[in-house]
């Protein structure tokens, strides 16, 4: 199977090692007039994977993608899977009215591809295979800190399935924050059902962008006693700014994939990505 990164497509080297394929680089240009232009000069082969995570500028890469699944199409690919480590829109669901039902957008854009394969995709969609970050992050914390009488939270009722992968793990105590979201950049936490006095915490979560989600519950758990408090995370979509905010509320750690490339992604899902296309 051929590799094709785009933009964004740094983790296709580490998936390539794996797989034993070197990635084949295409040409991707942003025009001086905001176009982009994408050519494939090389035979592609009857399977072919691209590769483009969707941060920074996930608009542009959707697009991207399309184009390039286009042009593998005309050249005669049989199979064409998008690997999207981080797949953008997860989380747009249509609850008022007149919201744009933006994930479907999203799907009939990249409908030109045969498979989808994201990491801890929010959503659910039948067209895209879904694999979880989860256990190699707890693996992760298990083996780089000595935890002690551990709880592990997540930030609403959708992470149940994540905390069960850090409980199988960790053999630590699971529990939900609640929360009540004011806007993008505020959040109120109302409760925490758990005992956390002089034990350690780790909070994990599918994508931190803001933070603010963490932050208030670093505050929040401060108050109840806990001893040290860390984060995991699949996408890390945030800025120094914000990382910077995160370490001041008393955080610990924060542990990410590198699905998005930061400061703290200190974990790789390649492998398991390439186990799943192999």
């Amino acid at each position: 199977m051929k590799l094709i990164p785009g933009t964004n497509g740094e983790i296709a080297v580490k998936i390539g090692r794996f797989l034993g394929e070197s990635p084949d680089f295409i040409q991707i240009e942003k025009l001086p007039y905001g176009e982009k232009y994408v050519r494939i000069p090389f035979d592609v082969g009857r399977e072919v994977a691209v590769v483009n995570t969707f941060f920074p500028n996930p608009d542009e890469i959707l697009f991207e993608s399309r184009l390039i699944g286009e042009i593998l199409r005309e050249r005669g690919a049989e199979e064409v899977v998008l690997v999207a480590p981080y797949l953008a829109y997860s989380r747009r669901r249509t609850a008022i009215y007149g919201e744009a039902k933006s994930l479907e957008t999203v799907m009939d854009i990249l409908g030109v591809f045969d498979r989808i394969v994201a990491v801890d995709f929010y959503g659910h969609v039948s067209s895209v295979e879904c694999i979880s970050a989860m256990p190699l992050l707890a693996e992760y914390i298990e083996e780089e800190f000595d935890l002690r009488d551990p709880v592990v939270l997540g930030p609403d009722e959708f992470s149940t399935n994540w905390l069960d992968a850090f409980s199988e793990k960790l053999g630590a105590e699971t529990a939900v924050i609640k929360k009540i979201r004011i806007d993008a950049e505020n959040v109120v936490v109302s409760k925490i059902e758990a005992d956390v006095r002089e034990r350690d915490v780790v909070i994990a979560d599918d994508i931190i962008a803001t933070g603010a989600t963490v932050i208030q519950s670093a505050k929040k758990l401060r108050s109840m006693g806990a001893k040290r408090i860390f984060v995991a995370v699949t996408h890390a979509l945030l800025d120094k700014e914000v990382y910077a905010s995160i370490l001041k509320s008393g955080i610990e750690e924060v542990i990410a994939t590198d699905t998005v490339l930061s400061p703290v992604s200190r974990v790789s899902v390649a492998e398991m990505i390439a186990d799943l296309l192999r």
